[in-house]
């Protein structure tokens, strides 16, 4: 089996390309990184009774009651709060893979993990049947 000679310059060439490929990728999966840590969602639940921020775990972060749970039920406004996190979750997950599409991008291998990763924290199911 005979192997064609290789060429030293386009091989140099093939090389500084395969590093600068490398280089951008591992730029761009540090800024998704750096930007995913920033980011929060806020929502209501459907009656406007409680605002729940969280941050980028998934973790709520603020709690916000409008004037309204002083007119509800103990039990209702244990449930505003339960649909208020619900819905900042679905936020958040909806604005992680809008960071991913925009910095390393949906098909990447980065894009593809961290996608993974937020079906895993946040569940696919949860999210779809949410909307």
């Amino acid at each position: 089996m005979d192997f064609p000679p290789i060429d030293p310059a386009s091989a140099r060439a093939r090389l500084a390309d395969w590093k600068e490929r490398t280089d951008r990728m591992a730029a761009d999966t540090q800024a998704l990184a750096a930007r995913a840590q920033e980011l929060k969602a806020t929502a209501t639940d459907p009656d406007e009774i409680a605002e729940v921020t969280v941050d980028h775990t998934g973790s709520p972060v603020d709690l916000v009651f409008s004037t309204r749970i002083k007119r509800v039920p103990e039990e209702v406004a244990a449930q505003a709060v339960l649909a208020a996190i619900r819905a900042a979750k679905i936020k958040l997950a909806e604005r992680s893979k809008e960071l991913v599409e925009s910095t390393v991008g949906a098909d990447s291998a980065a894009g593809q993990a961290f996608v993974a990763g937020l079906k895993r924290q946040f569940g696919e199911d949860d999210q779809e049947g949410q909307r």
